[in-house]
C-alpha cells in the first residue's frame, strides 16, 4: 500500500512531465512534455500570450453598513411596520436595502438628492 505522500509525489511528477499545451484554433499540434526552464535566447520570436477568458461573477456581492444604535432601532421599527402593512411575517434589512439601491439606480432625481445629502454631510 502506498502512502498519500507517495501518491501526491507521483501525481506531481506525472503532471510536470505531461504538461499539455492546447493547440490554437487552426493549428495542428500534439501535446508535448514541458521542457526544463532555461535562460537561453530563442532564435524564433515567441507567440503572443493568450489570455484566459474569465466568466462574469455569478454570485451576489456582500456589502456591509454601519448604523448607529438609533438608526438601527428606527430601521427595525420601520421594518416591523412595513411587514404589518404588507401582511408578511417580516421585512429584512436585506430586502429594504436591495429595494433602495434599485430605486436609487433607476431614479435620477433620487440619485441627485442622495448626492446633495452626501455633499452636505461629508464635505
Amino acid at each position: 500500500m502506498t502512502s498519500a505522500k507517495d501518491r501526491i509525489r507521483a501525481g506531481a511528477e506525472r503532471a510536470r512531465m505531461q504538461a499539455v499545451v492546447q493547440p490554437q484554433p487552426g493549428e495542428d499540434q500534439e501535446p508535448v512534455a514541458a521542457a526544463p526552464v532555461t535562460r537561453v535566447q530563442e532564435d524564433k520570436p515567441r507567440k503572443a500570450a493568450v489570455r484566459a477568458v474569465i466568466a462574469p461573477r455569478q454570485k451576489d456581492i456582500r456589502k456591509n453598513v454601519d448604523l448607529s444604535p438609533d438608526q438601527n432601532d428606527r430601521l427595525g421599527d420601520w421594518q416591523r411596520a412595513a411587514a404589518r402593512e404588507l401582511g408578511v411575517a417580516r421585512v429584512t434589512a436585506q430586502d429594504v436595502l436591495v429595494a433602495l439601491v434599485e430605486r436609487l439606480l433607476a431614479d435620477p432625481d433620487l440619485s441627485e438628492q442622495v448626492k446633495k445629502d452626501l455633499h452636505s454631510t461629508r464635505f
